[in-house]
């Protein structure tokens, strides 16, 4: 019997080849669809499980929401934050770690490689299990400047794994090149980690003995914290322990009450302090939500696209099913007397719907061989949207092979379903009365609501995108408040003593016009947070500011012509000027009177914060700060400049100040004037490698970093894009089948018509009328609910498109949407419509 059902589904399949083709090339492109989602989906999920006890392991974030100010969040915490909860909540946690990563330089012989050095506690591998193919957690890592490498850094460097006892020599720890022993070597971290880890080596706290913002703070956020959970002990438990700790017995409740006033209304510390907890699995898809601008050591992934995405997947499948039931249900006439003689011929309801269940089970695994030849020649292109390298294995992957087969046995049969149940319900005696067929009012009016319904999911699909691309572009296009054309970065932290005479040689190439250094570059907007005191004068009375007012700022170091560089003129006051003297902050010797003096500048946002309703308010007046931890500095406002977007439009504008700090310098602006480009990085590799030989160089074009930062949204618009072009694609597919069903239905009374002197324009026009209606009304439904899933999605820009555009993008979308049905129905009804009336009428 099972071989009668498949001998006859594939004579169906042959018999009816346009449909049967619609139905294979749709439902291709819906499993297509699927299995790239899928391919995505999976290299998303299941991050850092392979760890060992990965369910016990969890990860330290902070988030300060201090009042007037954009909320501050981060993956990292204070240097003092693990040894302070690993002791308190000893009962809930066995251990904990503390890792920071630097940008160091490997000197091999007469070579020098850039790497990515991790520093961690002793209890690294105690808290993060990884596995050894050289050496062993007890005796590996248990000593200062312990260095334990991948097999790839040991192949890379060495040309085997087997480097125990060798050493590697790293510039700079304490500012000298330092040659530390190998110690052991572990297993290649799979890609599904958010590690970055390739050396890990023995945290000495004295390294920062001079840094106090490192590890011997409780504010400064600089370190990845991670603790091992005691069997049994849950993430809420450790949560509800610190946040109670934080509350009542942590120092925070001083440093709050000190830096930014008493709470008020019965608040409680962790209201504007916070310290969560996530679990190491949850890091690289949820940890977005916690990161602020700051990133974490690899790039994350996004919880919210990976369900979309797979939501997306799921429409156009069901787009694809759609057509299948549509096509199915419209042909029941031409099926019907097939079904009625079954049933007199002795087959039951149940043979009946096997018969037709069969028939779209055969067409899905047809289909989903196309999909799969389909995936492997869109692989290359879809791997470099995502910059991965997802493979399709099918026999190596028996999980994923037996999930594409059961995938493919329930479309078919979800597909399948209901045409076999219409279909095996037909009465015989009702069946072959003449001129009798199938068709009933209630399944073309089921039709036209499908039809309905992938439109009005097409369509929504449509809006997405283009509001998508719309604010990436925006992003791109938005005035930043400086110029960003022709400057180079280059990252000039290793050049220790060698700054201005690196700037010299700089300055005497041709095509340099000028060189000027910062302690970050735009885009590379770090959170360097300050206490500033505005101190205040007798004046202040009148305009209630008597008190003095403090408040927790951003800050920057720039340097001498920084301003002028990006062409950011002040709207009140001046900007640093060597000519004035004073203007440079500098350490002061160790005294108690000792109080330094320096000048500022403000950006509008830090100007409000501190109260002044008008720039101009601001020059002259004194800020208070301890700048190097050893004194006060009196620092007199001489400038205020307009906000400007250092960073991503996804975060607010920080109230800023800007200080000229020479030892805080850590990037060169360079501004050029060539369009030979290659010549001119040429020659700064040159000085660079004259300048600061051993030490690799890093330099950037400021405009390729400003895109960089958009690259995720791009990537999203692109995948919303393609998804939402086969969704369309497959939707259009069921329009066309639908319409060169209904137009050989109506052959005679097309025929007729021509005969009474219809023209063919008159019946293309009642044809495409027909198939419109129901777009008009996907239309109608999709304009309001994708209006309001982009509103939501574009509320987590702080700056964002103007809402207006989405009416407009609405009327494009409806438009396009009826010319692409237009076109669809259109080329068939035309040909329909110039037959000649003689053969439509000839037979009966």
């Amino acid at each position: 019997m099972f071989q009668h059902y498949l001998i006859t589904a594939w004579r169906n399949i042959v018999k009816n080849g346009l449909f049967s083709g619609i139905n294979i090339f749709g439902l291709a492109v819906g499993l297509a669809s699927c299995i790239l989602i899928m391919l995505f989906v999976r290299a998303e999920i299941g991050y850092d499980s392979w760890i060992k006890d990965s369910d016990r392991v969890v990860r330290l974030h902070s988030a300060y929401h201090i009042p007037g100010r954009p909320p501050f969040l981060t993956v990292r915490s204070a240097g003092r934050m693990m040894e302070a909860i690993r002791d308190y909540a000893s009962n809930e946690v066995a251990d904990g770690v503390r890792l920071i990563q630097f940008q160091q330089t490997i000197q091999q012989q007469d070579d020098a490689f850039p790497e990515q050095v991790t520093l961690a506690d002793g209890s690294f591998f105690n808290v993060l299990d990884l596995p050894f193919v050289h050496g062993d957690k007890q005796a590996s890592f248990n000593k200062p400047f312990d260095l334990v490498v991948t097999e790839e850094t040991a192949q890379k460097y060495f040309g085997r794994t087997d480097v125990v006892g060798e050493t590697m020599t790293i510039c700079c720890v304490s500012d000298q090149p330092t040659t530390l022993p190998i110690t052991g070597v572990i297993k290649d971290l799979p890609d599904a980690t958010h590690f970055n880890l390739h050396m890990l080596v023995y945290l000495q706290p004295a390294l920062f003995a001079d840094n106090s913002s490192m590890l011997d703070t409780w504010t400064s956020v600089n370190v990845y914290t991670y603790f091992k959970l005691n069997p049994g002990i849950s993430v809420e438990q450790l949560q509800q322990r610190i946040d109670y700790w934080v509350n009542n017995e942590s120092p925070f409740v001083q440093i709050f009450e000190q830096n930014v006033g008493s709470m008020q209304n019965n608040s409680k510390v962790t209201d504007y302090l916070q310290h969560k907890v996530m679990p190491l699995t949850d890091l690289h898809l949820h940890a977005r939500d916690d990161a602020g601008n700051m990133g974490d050591f690899s790039a994350m992934g996004d919880y919210k696209m990976v369900v979309t995405f797979i939501i997306v997947a799921a429409l156009i499948l069901l787009i694809a099913c759609i057509n299948f039931m549509n096509l199915a249900t419209a042909r029941a006439s031409q099926r019907a007397r097939e079904v009625a003689m079954r049933k007199v011929l002795g087959a039951s309801r149940t043979q009946v719907a096997m018969q037709f269940l069969s028939e779209a089970v055969a067409i899905v695994l047809i289909a989903l061989l196309f999909a799969l030849v389909a995936v492997e020649i869109c692989l290359p292109f879809y791997n470099a949207l995502l910059n991965r390298e997802l493979s399709l294995n099918l026999f190596d992957d028996p999980q994923l092979f037996l999930g594409l087969i059961a995938v493919a046995l329930l479309v078919g049969i979800g597909a399948g379903l209901y045409p076999a149940l219409y279909l095996s319900r037909f009465m015989p005696a009702h069946i072959l009365q003449a001129s009798k067929g199938g068709e009933s009012g209630g399944s073309a009016t089921l039709r036209t609501a499908l039809v309905i319904f992938q439109f009005a999911i097409s369509i929504i699909l449509v809006i997405c995108t283009i509001v998508v691309y719309g604010q990436t572009l925006y992003a791109n296009k938005i005035d930043v408040g400086y110029q960003s054309d022709n400057k180079l970065i280059l990252n000039v932290r290793a050049a220790g003593n060698n700054l201005q005479s690196l700037k010299q040689e700089l300055l005497n190439l041709p095509e340099i016009t000028s060189v000027v250094f910062s302690s970050e570059a735009p885009t590379q907007d770090n959170e360097n947070n300050r206490q500033f005191t505005l101190i205040p004068q007798s004046a202040d009375s009148d305009s209630g500011l008597a008190a003095p007012i403090q408040q927790v700022l951003n800050y920057y170091s720039t340097d001498y012509g920084f301003f002028e560089a990006y062409n950011i003129s002040p709207i009140a006051g001046r900007l640093f000027d060597q000519a004035y003297g004073t203007d440079k902050a500098v350490q002061q010797p160790d005294g108690d009177n000792n109080i330094g003096a320096a000048s500022v500048i403000l950006n509008e946002s830090a100007a409000r914060r501190l109260g002044f309703s008008q720039p101009a308010q601001a020059i002259g007046r004194t800020l208070e700060s301890n700048l190097f931890g050893n004194g006060l500095h009196h620092l007199t406002i001489i400038g205020v400049t307009p906000d400007i977007y250092f960073r991503s439009i996804k975060f607010d504008i920080r109230p800023s100040v800007y200080l000229l700090r020479e030892d805080r310098f850590r990037v060169a602006n360079l501004s050029f004037r060539t369009d030979n480009l290659p010549a001119l990085i040429s020659k700064v590799e040159s000085i660079w490698k004259a300048q600061v030989p051993m030490q690799p160089i890093s330099l950037q074009f400021l405009t390729e970093m400003m895109v960089a930062q958009y690259n995720d949204d791009v990537t999203t618009a692109k995948m919303f894009s393609a998804f939402s072009l086969l969704a369309i694609v497959v939707a259009c597919l069921g329009l066309y089948g639908l319409a060169a069903f209904t137009a050989e239905r109506r052959t005679r009374e097309i025929g007729i018509r021509k005969v009474m002197g219809a023209q063919v324009r008159d019946i293309v026009k009642l044809l495409i009328w027909q198939f419109s209606k129901p777009v008009f009304i996907a239309n109608l439904i999709a304009w309001p609910l994708g209006t309001y899933a982009m509103l939501s999605w574009l509320q987590q820009f702080p700056y964002r498109l103007d809402l207006f555009w989405l009416v407009p993008i609405c009327l494009v979308t409806g438009l396009l949407s009826l010319l692409i049905a237009w076109a669809t129905v259109g080329g068939n009804a035309a040909k329909v419509a110039r037959g000649n009336p003689v053969d439509s009428l000839r037979h009966e």
